[in-house]
């Protein structure tokens, strides 16, 4: 008997021939992907498994062998968005979720790769043809948006290392008892001064050596952050009307803009400003039982791009009007300066959200400070320019 199933797929896949753009799926595939290989699940539109293979080696024959009969769903995990880019273009259609949510693994105290693609494809037969089971789908974001968090996930690395050997060089130091003013240190760390800093020390060889090799995998780092950051603005090009209209607001630089771009994708997915912060991991958790609520700690595991770097400018932009400013202060004299900081963020990303959907510019911006701003970020791409035309 067939199925026909309304569910939301990408335009390219739509059957312009069936009423509405419904397509009919004849095969339901659960894919449990793996490094070197995949293990798949095939059903039919009864829900009856017609086909398993264990360890499926050549998978991209697999996916040419689809059609727009096809809808398969895979978990969020390796290189989910190739695989779904790639099935799509066969004129499948892919679904792709969370595997936290879906909790398959978790649930199955005997876990085998089979079981676990099994379970994807009913799940998904259910979900679609029986509208039985809600998939806890996950947004699969354009090439763009998937570049721009490549490289952001490496420049919070390199950060992260820029700090862990921030810390050596000063647990060195500290070991034979010196302890810099926070001006020499500064320009100890920097490759402008390091060197002239470094030899008015007075290390004993071994403190020495461990010193100056530190330094200079530290000022490689710096080089490598410079080099990335030109690196996100090229691939941030296609963005620059949205970060255009982002950095209106005060503390916002294109940088922190394309940062916010990348974390959230499509901004119009997010119905409402509290999702939106819940995503970025701004909104506290609520535990409710017999019919008491507590309020916690803000919830970590959610995106923590923008939370970690919109929090270095949050005063910046609470001084970007009298009404933030009275905000800011008004709630950290009630709830103590971390909750205020949390309750700026909120306004701050909602705030940003609505001038996406509207199109419309911060209201209270300083058009001397975004001046600054956007000479600063074409001197950036005259330079980028420059280097891509000298290599």
């Amino acid at each position: 008997m067939d199925q026909y199933v309304a569910i939301k797929v990408h335009p390219s896949v739509r059957d312009s021939n069936s009423p509405g753009g419904i397509l009919m799926f004849t095969r339901f595939h659960g894919i449990d992907l793996h490094k070197r290989y995949a293990t798949i699940s095939v059903r039919d539109e009864l829900g009856k498994e017609i086909q398993v293979i264990l360890k499926c080696i050549d998978f991209t024959a697999y996916v040419e062998s689809l059609s727009d009969d096809d809808i398969v769903v895979l978990e969020s995990l390796n290189n989910a968005f190739y695989w779904a880019d790639q099935i799509e273009l066969r004129g499948a259609t892919c679904v792709i979720i969370d595997p936290q949510k879906f909790s398959i693994i978790r649930e199955s105290w005997s876990k085998t790769d089979r079981k676990d693609a099994g379970s994807l494809s009913l799940a998904l037969w259910m979900s679609v043809s029986r509208n039985e089971f809600k998939l806890p789908t996950v947004d699969k974001p354009s090439p763009v948006i998937r570049d721009l968090r490549r490289l952001f996930a490496e420049y919070q690395m390199l950060n992260e290392q820029i700090r862990q050997y921030k810390n050596v060089i000063q647990g060195h130091l500290l070991e034979t008892g010196i302890a810099l003013a926070e001006k020499t240190k500064e320009r100890l760390l920097k490759p402008q001064h390091g060197l002239e800093i470094f030899g008015t020390l007075d290390l004993p060889h071994t403190i020495q050596m461990c010193v100056i090799m530190n330094l200079y995998l530290l000022w490689n780092l710096f080089e490598q952050k410079e080099i990335l950051k030109r690196e996100i603005f090229k691939a941030g090009i296609s963005l620059e009307p949205h970060m255009k209209r982002l950095i209106t607001i005060k503390g916002v630089t294109p940088f922190l803009a394309l940062a916010f771009l990348a974390d959230v994708g499509d901004i119009t997915r997010f119905s409402s400003a509290r999702k939106l912060n819940a995503y970025l991991g701004v909104v506290p958790t609520v535990r409710a039982s017999g019919g008491k609520a507590t309020i916690g700690h803000i919830n970590k595991r959610s995106r923590s791009l923008s939370r970690g770097l919109f929090s270095q400018i949050m005063f910046h932009f609470a001084n970007s009007s009298p009404d933030m400013l009275t905000f800011y202060e008004s709630t950290k004299a009630r709830r103590g300066a971390g909750r205020s900081r949390i309750a700026v963020l909120r306004r701050l990303f909602s705030i940003m959200r609505r001038m996406l959907l509207d199109d419309i510019d911060y209201r209270w911006k300083d058009d001397i400070n975004v001046h600054n701003k956007l000479v600063d970020y074409a001197a950036e791409m005259k330079n980028i320019e420059i280097l891509a035309g000298s290599a």
